[in-house]
């Protein structure tokens, strides 16, 4: 299963980064690590956006093949997702236009 996910506290610079990821892995969940700032909650609450995003909760983490990183480089914001990294044969992209 691949899922596409970012930093805790989103802000709409990781949703829209979450959405352009989309495009690349069509068949990738969409999944918040844990909390979105209030905008982005509002945002998501009253748009029409076409995309479904799947609850952590939902997520069985060790069926997870490859995890896609979008605006967000450091595994201590990545909240229960760090709990995969180091699971054998796990793929991770990384998408950060921060500087290192």
């Amino acid at each position: 299963m691949d899922v596409i996910t970012t930093h805790l506290n989103a802000d709409f610079d990781a949703l829209a980064s979450m959405v352009a990821a989309k495009k690349y892995y069509p068949d990738a969940m969409l999944t918040f690590p844990g909390s979105q700032e209030k905008n982005v909650r509002d945002f998501l609450a009253t748009s029409n956006l076409s995309l479904e995003f799947k609850k952590l909760k939902d997520i069985d983490m060790q069926e997870i093949t490859r995890l896609i990183l979008v605006d967000v480089k450091s595994t201590d914001r990545i909240g229960k997702f760090s709990e995969v990294l180091d699971k054998e044969g796990l793929i991770i992209h990384i998408f950060d236009h921060h500087p290192f």
